[in-house]
């Protein structure tokens, strides 16, 4: 399906692209190069890697909340933006470029979803903006472009001067814009990046900024002693009692269900559970629920240990800024069978100097039909016999479909995590091990 719009019908037309309002005349627009192409020609196609990365470009503008796509006339732009445009059932808004070798009829795979060519008297980066803020204030906007373009829209959004080589086609600009603050800028990549398999991180890697936080937060403490306390949170309170000596541990979750005392024990070998004082018979399901119950429970109040556990998978992300200030950020996954949440993915800051724990974020339900994130920060941090404790201000949201921690920045913090609930710990004793 082909059809023009001008600026004189263009706002009869326009209501094809939904409208979903983000915040006050606060537009969101996704500046991205298209993906990987086949070898140049005049006008092609893209490559079986870049046809993933659309895919992949399209979950990312989706979980932004993405309600309107734009591309140029050329079919490596139009397949990039082309996933989005399914998933959401519009059109592509098409900026014609007056190139001889622009088009969209030989493409392959075809354009399978309705095409608007937008003829405006302006063709350059500043008349595609002008008409996309005025047609979409308020709302996320994903625009495909090219490695000259897209530098010229975020020049002409006056977020500074960027370049993108011939060989980076996984970049993405996320531009929000108001009429009264102007345009901010976050840059980031769409889809997986092709790394050598020897720079891969193995369950052995070492991060020198998560040995320093274990140190810093409890070092051998927490490899030798019993800790008990209470956690609270929406989910409920929960009594803990972890005893840990060197390899060996044992951990005690009591918790009401139904209105019985349940108490979950989990050793190194060993597994049972009480409801109401009685010892429950677990099968292999039961005994597997059981075991992450109380592992999950236990896992984030004595956070940062255990990063360096075998079978997590650690990535140095470097710094990042949050709220004018830097913090040191790795990315954590875990091998497969080696946690309950092996499908997930978290993230942790820390503060580069002090190497404490800042805030961390993980996705959950990964594989499952329903998913989302959770952001935390910390706050009342506190050391109790020689281990630092914190609560924490829970933030995200539940959703459809799967979610990564990658996604996670100042930016979309700001627009989609929503409070969750406080989690605080209470009661804490922690009693060193003696010979």
């Amino acid at each position: 399906m082909r059809a023009r719009i001008t600026p004189v019908v263009a706002l009869v037309l326009l209501p094809f692209v939904v409208r979903a309002p983000l915040a006050a005349e606060e537009t969101l627009l996704l500046l991205a190069r298209h993906a990987e192409k086949e070898a140049e020609t005049g006008n092609p196609d893209l490559s079986p890697r870049g046809l993933e990365r659309a895919e992949a470009l399209a979950g990312v503008a989706e979980s932004w909340r993405a309600r309107a796509v734009y591309a140029t006339d050329f079919c490596r732009t139009a397949q990039t933006a082309l996933p989005l445009a399914r998933r959401l059932g519009v059109p592509i808004v098409v900026q014609r470029s007056g190139s001889p070798a622009a088009g969209l009829d030989g493409c392959s795979p075809p354009i399978s979803a309705p095409v608007f060519f937008l003829d405006p008297v302006d063709r350059s980066a500043e008349g595609l903006l002008r008409w996309v803020l005025e047609q979409h204030a308020g709302q996320a906007v994903l625009i495909v472009g090219h490695s000259n373009t897209v530098p010229e829209m975020l020049s002409a959004l006056g977020v500074g001067e960027f370049e993108i080589a011939d060989d980076q086609y996984d970049r993405l600009f996320l531009v929000t814009y108001d009429s009264e603050r102007g345009a901010r800028v976050v840059e980031r990549s769409y889809g997986e990046r092709e790394t050598p398999a020897a720079a891969a991180p193995t369950a052995v890697d070492r991060v020198e900024i998560v040995d320093r936080a274990i140190e810093l937060h409890g070092g051998d403490l927490y490899r030798d002693s019993r800790t008990r306390l209470t956690i609270s949170s929406r989910s409920g309170s929960f009594r803990l009692d972890v005893r840990r000596d060197g390899g060996l541990f044992e951990y005690l979750v009591e918790d009401v269900r139904d209105g019985q005392s349940r108490v979950t024990r989990v050793t190194n070998d060993d597994t049972e559970q009480r409801i109401g004082g009685a010892l429950q018979v677990l099968d292999g399901d039961a005994i597997e629920g059981a075991r992450s119950f109380a592992f999950a429970r236990v896992y984030f109040p004595f956070l940062p240990f255990g990063l360096n556990d075998p079978g997590v998978f650690k990535i140095d992300q470097g710094l990042e800024e949050w709220d004018g200030r830097l913090l040191h950020r790795v990315r954590v996954t875990f091998a497969a069978g080696s946690s309950s949440s092996a499908a997930d993915d978290y993230a942790y800051w820390f503060d580069p100097e002090t190497a404490r724990l800042e805030q961390y974020a993980y996705s959950f339900g990964t594989g499952t039909p329903t998913g989302g994130l959770r952001f935390r920060r910390l706050s009342n941090y506190r050391r109790v016999g020689g281990i630092l404790f914190f609560d924490a201000d829970n933030a995200g949201f539940d959703a459809d479909g799967d979610y990564s921690v990658d996604l996670i920045d100042p930016a979309y913090v700001a627009r989609h995590m929503e409070p969750v609930s406080e989690v605080k710990l209470s009661d804490i004793r922690v009693e060193p091990l003696t010979d």
